[in-house]
């Protein structure tokens, strides 16, 4: 009868948009924590992110040790959430002035999962899994199938390429919430290539002055060897 009731048993899918976000250097920080530190770590994590998941509509899925596995149905709202919890965590930091700062870093892709007994299962989670790990601190970043379903309109972004994952056979196309010192570090970037080609341009005229230099030297120095003109 059992096993009947588990055939019986239909699956529940949905599409949605998953999270994973978690403390960067987790490991090493609690390493040179006592215990009630930690347990302060936690919930410092623990009510900064509850409270952007309930503006968000974010549904925890579970915690794992140091990060949070949560879906939304709005992936919109979870970037707006991602990039909040990056604000947020910089405002502790900077009010606490701590020799440790905490650092987080949040992974979202979209996709059909499966549901069941309240946690998630498939494709979708794992791909969202593989994106967390190449994720830097401080960053919120996210796949193309968020891309193309959010509000462009609300999230500046920079587009990073296509990168191969694991356990996953085609490439995917990755992007970023843009941060303010992105926009400084591509100003820069431009910068230095202009310098670069007015160097270019400095160095081709004056390569080419030393050619034409040398050709009319040699000429003179033919003429004045050779010819019997001088």
């Amino acid at each position: 009868m059992a096993e009947k009731k588990v055939a019986e048993k239909k699956i529940h899918s949905e599409v949605l948009t998953i999270m994973f976000v978690d403390l960067v250097g987790y490991t090493k920080t609690t390493t040179r924590l006592k215990r009630e530190d930690i347990s302060g770590l936690h919930d410092v994590f623990d009510t900064i992110c509850a409270g952007v998941f309930d503006k968000y509509e974010g549904n925890v899925i579970k915690k794992m040790g140091d990060a949070f596995l949560v879906t939304f149905k709005s992936p919109t709202n979870a970037l707006l959430a991602g990039v909040e919890f990056q604000n947020d965590f910089k405002r502790y930091n900077q009010h606490y002035k701590l020799k440790i700062p905490l650092q987080i870093r949040v992974a979202l892709h979209s996709g059909e999962v499966i549901i069941r007994d309240n946690d998630i299962y498939g494709d979708a989670v794992n791909t969202t899994s593989r994106i967390e790990g190449i994720v830097k601190a401080g960053d919120v970043v996210f796949s193309e199938a968020v891309y193309n379903n959010m509000n462009k309109n609300e999230i500046p972004f920079l587009f990073l390429g296509e990168k191969m994952f694991r356990g996953i056979r085609r490439p995917l196309k990755i992007f970023k919430v843009k941060h303010e010192y992105d926009e400084i570090v591509r100003k820069r970037k431009l910068l230095v290539k202009k310098v670069k080609r007015k160097m270019s341009t400095f160095v081709f005229i004056v390569v080419l002055f030393l050619v034409i230099a040398a050709i009319v030297y040699g000429v003179y120095w033919y003429l004045l060897n050779y010819s019997g003109l001088f």
